[in-house]
């Protein structure tokens, strides 16, 4: 990654902490700074108390994974109230209204020299599921039609914190904007497919939020042929 973009990712990760935090009562770290010094870029925060769910879950009782399972619910439901206020002419944009930063369009992504790691913004999700796509499945693609929504966009055991048995922060939101309403769903499985309490903890997370079954069919297709 070079420079520019390691600066641009970390940007919108200082722009969506302060979003975060402006519109949701989500245990988020606050952002102090984002400075660049001998061509490297970094955000300072505050720090977040608790351990990585990663660490503990195994450790939880019944009655903590449904509390989990609840402040999760509540986090989502908070941040798909954020309003887009950036980039009025895309509606698929970084945090801050640039380019998105993601692991999983990478992965099936030829790379780009001009934009490097970065992708979009996208005009609208017909777009952006044209950048999802890859050759070997060319009748493989998404609908349209799905709410687009602020989005973590990387939900996984090692950026969930906890605290005495209940959710005491989310941290490294480098990959957040606005997605497609599956794409936290979808993406938590990217990350994470094998360790089944937490994959069965997401799917109760989004029972009450959206069935996107069909589009993790569909994005397990497409996985097969992601690097």
């Amino acid at each position: 990654m070079s420079e520019a973009e390691d600066h641009d990712m970390l940007a919108n990760e200082h722009g969506a902490l302060h979003l975060v935090r402006r519109h949701t009562h989500i245990p988020v770290p606050r952002p102090l700074d984002l400075v660049t010094q001998g061509g490297y870029s970094y955000v300072l925060t505050s720090q977040v108390p608790g351990i990585r769910l990663g660490m503990c879950i195994d450790a939880l009782s019944d009655r903590e994974v449904s509390n989990l399972v609840c402040d999760l619910q509540e986090c989502i439901r908070e941040l798909r109230a954020i309003p887009k206020n950036v980039a009025p002419d895309y509606m698929i944009t970084s945090a801050v209204g640039k380019a998105c930063f993601d692991y999983r369009i990478i992965a099936g992504s030829n790379y780009d020299d001009e934009q490097g790691d970065l992708v979009g913004p996208f005009v609208d999700e017909t777009e952006f599921n044209k950048k999802l796509q890859v050759g070997a499945l060319p009748n493989v693609s998404h609908r349209i039609g799905h709410g687009i929504f602020f989005t973590h966009a990387d939900l996984n055991m090692r950026n969930i914190l906890m605290h005495n048995g209940r959710l005491s922060g989310i941290v490294d939101w480098e990959n957040s904007g606005w997605y497609p309403e599956y794409w936290d769903y979808t993406k938590a499985y990217f990350i994470t497919k094998l360790h089944k309490r937490w994959l069965r903890v997401i799917d109760k997370v989004f029972e009450p939020l959206g069935d996107y079954k069909s589009e993790l069919v569909i994005e397990r297709k497409i996985w097969e042929y992601c690097y």
